[in-house]
């Protein structure tokens, strides 16, 4: 069985170290995993209960999804090279996704295999008459009897009142513009 590597998670190799005739205090380790491109060394440490670690990083980058090869562990201790341990290793995505289409609208599938892009459609559903502020003005004041005269003889509180809503009714001409076309207006009625 393949030791597993991984472009996209961290790995470390863990395994317990038995050594004879010599100190494991001084003594390191190494993973050498080898592809038939590349060489890629990962040092490690040794503790004195001989638990070895030795931390692999992700492979993204360096090595393919796939990829397969060799590694193996390399212990030095007191001046003396071991290699105790080598494996076929194989690369792989720790992350993985997946789709399940559930089903496709066919005349959407029909416009992509046509190669035609969809056209955008628009409905239209209610028509809005444009918001004259001075008409409607225009015609309340006239309904209520109000004339130009009326205007300024009142021009206290009917040119304030004007102003006032020529402004919450969000009119862009001006408070001016919109008192002189509301007499104007009133005017020819």
């Amino acid at each position: 069985m393949s030791y597993k590597l991984y472009t996209d998670k961290q790995e470390i190799f863990e395994c317990n170290i038995f050594l004879e005739g010599a100190s494991l205090t001084q003594a390191t380790s190494r993973i050498i995993v080898e592809t038939q491109d590349l060489k890629l060394l990962f040092e490690g440490t040794i503790d004195k209960d001989g638990n070895c670690k030795v931390p692999i990083k992700k492979l993204r980058g360096l090595v393919g999804e796939d990829a397969k090869g060799t590694m193996k562990l390399e212990v030095i201790a007191e001046d003396t090279y071991f290699l105790p341990w080598e494996s076929d290793f194989e690369v792989d995505t720790a992350k993985k996704i997946k789709v399940e289409v559930k089903g496709q609208n066919k005349k959407k599938e029909d416009e992509w295999m046509t190669g035609k892009p969809s056209k955008p459609k628009m409905m239209v559903t209610e028509v809005k008459h444009p918001f004259d502020p001075v008409e409607k003005v225009v015609n309340i004041l006239h309904k209520q009897g109000v004339g130009v005269s009326t205007i300024y003889e009142s021009k206290k509180t009917m040119i304030p009142m004007l102003k006032k809503y020529s402004t919450k009714a969000g009119y862009k001409r001006g408070a001016k513009n919109f008192i002189k076309e509301v007499i104007q207006k009133l005017s020819k009625k």
